[in-house]
């Protein structure tokens, strides 16, 4: 199957940590520009425990789900406390060959006897576009973990597919017993799609060409990195490289960790890995830190732990004449060091995506500005960010920004009323001491009941008294 274009239009969750319901839309979207190759950027702004964060935490299930990997078992904290349920929705826009898209996943989780989380149901639904519209929505696998009945729905196509081998029902069986096991998506499992893939073209076309696009896209295009990423940069002990490598019979996509604070011995694959990433992500840095590109100190060859030969490294950065351990860089260089190559890869292709939280983390604003602006330029990919930094707000357009609120209920909004030649930055700084908006999107502080807090804390604190 030719490499089909995917991107996100809509992410929806219900009932996800202090979510009650929340809707996203992405800009081409929303404006209708279903079929756009361009940049298609999404930052979303709030105070702290409104909800941004639930955003980046739902897509990386996602991610995991669509490409067959099983669920943390610390998952189940993403359940609200008030629910025993949550559910999450994302709308992709497919491109084939032959035709495009709209499809619709929506997962459901319940808490477990035990306090672990299950999928309790999965739903693949899709509307075709007919040339002005997208066609009325169709259901095409509903797959339901307590059934008794048929593994999933339509039970014509479960029938279908039933007849076209004798041990297809075994083998769906065990899928759905694998899947529940694993805390893994039943459809995406490795066992059903090899189930789809061996019946009759006929049989399984409709469906089966939009769970390999999902597939593919969640294995190689879509990257999603939490704030836990950033969290060994902080300490300047690790640099986690994450990437996405063309290697010519195959794509490499992951996440390499090398560390700072001390030479670092790696496989042979991995420092081939390492030095394709510098050498194609150096071009860049050098233009966004002028005079800056990084390399690789090779102290020769070392056995590793597993007894397979090595190589000893450190990473470094040069400036001109002078080099220094990469350690000794700023957090804000070494974090777009960090997630260099996956931008790059957003810049140039319309089915990547990127999704980061606390984008801004150590970053120069300035700088932070000019990269997203030169995003919302030139870009094909799509961007999807958390941030505090308020620079992006003056630099790119107003449709690219999304607001957190105070009403769990209708968590994430844009603001209304925005002219064209307003400053959104200030509207913003406005909307939350004024109002305005038809959602309050800062639950109001009291600066003098925070003064008496602290100094109510301090009475209660006892010292220890000088000489």
């Amino acid at each position: 199957m030719s490499e089909a274009i995917v991107r996100i239009s809509e992410i929806q969750l219900t009932d996800l940590k202090n979510t009650h319901f929340g809707k996203i839309e992405m800009p081409a979207y929303a404006e209708k520009n279903y079929f756009s190759d361009k940049a298609d950027l999404l930052g979303i702004y709030g105070q702290n425990g409104s909800g941004k964060t639930a955003v980046i935490e739902a897509m990386d299930i996602i991610q995991m789900l669509l490409a067959g990997k099983s669920l943390p078992e610390d998952a189940v904290h993403y359940i609200s406390e008030e629910s025993g349920s949550c559910s999450i929705t994302v709308k992709f826009l497919i491109r084939l060959p032959d035709k495009s898209i709209l499809a619709e996943y929506t997962v459901q989780f319940i808490r477990g006897n035990s306090f672990s989380m299950e999928i309790s149901e999965e739903t693949l639904s899709t509307a075709v576009w007919n040339g002005t519209r997208f066609e009325n929505k169709k259901t095409l696998i509903d797959y339901c973990s307590s059934s008794n009945g048929p593994v999933f729905t339509p039970k014509y196509r479960y029938e279908a597919l039933a007849k076209s081998g004798e041990d297809i029902r075994i083998n769906l069986s065990v899928a759905k017993k694998l899947a529940q096991k694993n805390t893994s998506s039943f459809l995406f499992s490795q066992e059903s799609r090899s189930i789809f893939q061996s019946a009759p073209e006929e049989i399984t076309q409709d469906y089966m060409s939009v769970i390999e696009a999902l597939y593919q896209y969640a294995s190689f295009n879509l990257f999603v990195i939490s704030s836990a990423h950033s969290g060994s940069i902080t300490t300047s002990s690790r640099l986690p490289f994450a990437f996405r490598l063309n290697l010519g019979n195959r794509i490499a996509k992951g996440d390499l960790t090398i560390r700072l604070d001390d030479p670092s011995v790696i496989s042979k694959d991995q420092f081939h890995l390492v030095t394709q990433i510098i050498d194609e992500m150096n071009a860049v840095l050098t233009s966004l830190i002028p005079g800056l590109t990084i390399g690789i100190h090779n102290f020769g060859e070392q056995l590793r732990e597993n007894g397979t030969p090595g190589y000893r490294i450190q990473l470094i950065s040069k400036r001109g004449e002078v080099v220094i351990p990469l350690k000794y860089e700023s957090e804000g260089i070494i974090k777009i060091i960090s997630v260099l190559n996956v931008l790059m890869c957003v810049y140039n292709h319309p089915s990547m995506c990127l999704i980061i939280d606390e984008l801004d983390a150590g970053i120069y604003e300035y700088l932070l500005g000019e990269i997203l602006s030169v995003f919302e330029k030139g870009a094909k990919g799509q961007l999807i960010f958390t941030s505090h930094n308020l620079r992006p707000l003056e630099m790119i357009h107003k449709r690219s920004i999304l607001f957190s609120t105070a009403n769990p209920s209708n968590r994430y909004i844009r603001l209304q009323n925005v002219k064209s030649n307003n400053n959104l930055r200030d509207m913003y700084l406005r909307s939350i001491t004024l109002g305005g908006q038809p959602e309050e999107i800062y639950e109001e502080t009291d600066s003098v009941e925070i003064g008496r807090a602290f100094r109510r804390a301090g009475k209660a604190v006892s010292y220890d008294k000088q000489d």
